[in-house]
């Protein structure tokens, strides 16, 4: 065996050791349908959590006050809770629910993604954490254009 082909098989086996043995992620479109055809951001979270109530704070929605291009719009959820879904919604296209995400335990709430939306809308993040819901919400200006007015 030379010395190359030994660096790979080690390196793959030290890979297969950090693995987790099972992965798995549910699939929300198929177990919440409803939530994914609502077009109101309160019943789009009732769809998906079986209720509307949500606590204002310990989430921090990070996303700007005017965007230029309303098919690239950053947005950044963070939260120091011990979390077991994000999900991000937005009051501006056809449909509100944008994304959901199954926080493992002990994982750190730090998302960051790019979302279209069609005209200015609000964006809303909720993040569950011991069966209860909170949020931030965040109203974007999209601008039409590119011209920043």
């Amino acid at each position: 065996m030379n010395r190359r082909n030994f660096i790979e098989i080690g390196l793959g086996v030290a890979a297969a050791t950090v693995l987790p043995v099972s992965l798995s992620a549910v699939d929300f479109r198929k177990t919440k349908e409803k939530a994914w055809l609502e077009k109101d951001v309160s019943k789009a979270i009732e769809g998906l959590y079986g209720s509307s109530s949500t606590t204002q704070g310990k989430v921090k929605l990070k996303a700007p006050d005017i965007a230029e291009n309303g098919a690239i719009v950053p947005i950044t959820i963070s939260s120091d809770l011990s979390a077991t879904t994000v999900s991000l919604y937005q009051d501006s296209n056809p449909e509100a629910a944008v994304a959901v995400w199954t926080v493992p335990a002990g994982g750190v709430v730090d998302y960051s993604l790019r979302i279209k939306m069609q005209k200015t809308g609000t964006v809303t993040a909720v993040v569950e954490s011991d069966g209860k819901l909170y949020t931030d919400k965040k109203l974007v200006k999209v601008t039409k254009g590119g011209c920043g007015g």
